[in-house]
């Protein structure tokens, strides 16, 4: 038996000696995380590899990564908080000339742009009386988390009505030359619309159906000249309610332009921002939306006459302000009066709508 524990101890000594000539630089790590951009509190998936290139095997491996303090942290994980961020520690083992992968779920509920990023590499010798850290470094990745949708019954009320108001203009500007087809007369249709032949093959009265001459379109615009710098939860409620009007416009089959004055996190331009929208394509109007900072480029009546210069010439107009922007009621009457469209104003807090 003092033979066996001699020998024990003799080989745990040569593999400490061994462990201690471990070279940091053949550990090797990449980083990467399964999205770019995602829902709040969608599960997204940060992959560790981890790369063993000396032929001295790892006992004790530790990758230490960083996450936003909103980050959700599976239970079983090890981890801490260090100011505004979590750090996470993977531990495992890595033999030698092995690569290994480690995976974590997580998710994010806020909107904005998170930062997740490999820390550093914690590995010991072999009884564990000593441990060594390697920072690494290029490993920053970013995760944008969208707006959530905004279920405001007032918002979704006068958004319906400002709807079929500029849907009601399309009877207005349509090419009688463009007949699609024939339906009944109810009653509403003006006389001149009745087609007289297919009336009399049919023994009732028909009208005319008419093609469009053009699709409906309206520009949606947010200011943010007014937000307060630490009024996250308004610059938030904002962002939600710019989404859910977007959605719905383009789901009604409008086209829809959005304008901000905002600067946009990690976004470089001298302009205020635009993008265009569509039913099945608002994946640049979201991550727009995850990037918006209450810091903005221009004042709201800027904002207000790039948006008339750059919109469709009959495009109708709706306004997102905070609700603490007092001077907005009276820049949006401005953009009224000087374009001659139909202007919803949107000021959040407790969702105040005037068209």
């Amino acid at each position: 038996m003092l033979t066996l524990l001699f020998v024990l101890l003799a080989l745990a000594i040569i593999l400490e000696v061994i462990s201690f000539k471990r070279d940091p630089d053949m550990i090797e790590l990449d980083f990467s995380v399964s999205t770019l951009c995602t829902e709040p509190g969608e599960p997204f998936h940060t992959l560790a590899i981890v790369e063993n290139g000396s032929r001295i095997p790892l006992s004790y491996l530790a990758v230490v990564e960083s996450y936003p303090s909103g980050a959700n942290i599976p239970e079983d994980m090890i981890f801490r908080r260090r100011q505004d961020e979590i750090l996470v520690k993977k531990i495992c083992r890595v033999k030698a000339r092995q690569r290994k992968r480690l995976i974590l779920e997580t998710s994010v509920s806020k909107r904005g742009v998170h930062i997740i990023n490999g820390d550093a590499i914690e590995f010991g010798d072999f009884l564990g009386f000593q441990e060594y850290s390697k920072k690494i470094y290029f490993s920053r990745r970013e995760v944008v988390v969208y707006p959530e949708r905004l279920s405001a019954p007032d918002l979704s009320d006068a958004l319906g009505r400002f709807y079929g108001d500029i849907a009601a203009r399309r009877f207005l500007i349509r090419d009688p030359i463009l007949t699609v087809g024939c339906r009944e007369y109810t009653g509403r249709e003006p006389m001149k619309e009745i087609h007289w032949l297919q009336s009399a093959r049919r023994s009732e009265l028909m009208v005319r159906e008419f093609d469009y001459t053009r699709q409906l379109s309206a520009s949606v615009i947010l200011g943010v000249d007014e937000i307060e710098v630490k009024d996250e939860e308004g610059l938030d409620l904002c962002c939600s309610a710019v989404r859910s009007v977007c959605e719905k416009l383009a789901d009604a089959g409008v086209s829809v332009s959005f304008f901000t004055n905002s600067r946009l996190m990690r976004i470089h331009g001298k302009e205020f921002w635009k993008c265009d929208v569509s039913a099945g394509h608002t994946g640049t109007l979201l991550e727009g939306l995850g990037r918006v900072t209450c810091y903005s480029k221009g004042t709201l009546n800027a904002l207000l006459e790039f948006a008339m210069l750059n919109s469709d010439y009959d495009a109708a107009f709706v306004v997102v302000l905070p609700a603490n922007d007092s001077r907005g009621a009276e820049a949006v009457n401005i953009l009224r009066s000087k374009s001659g469209r139909e202007t919803l104003l949107i000021q959040m807090g407790e969702v105040r709508v005037e068209s």
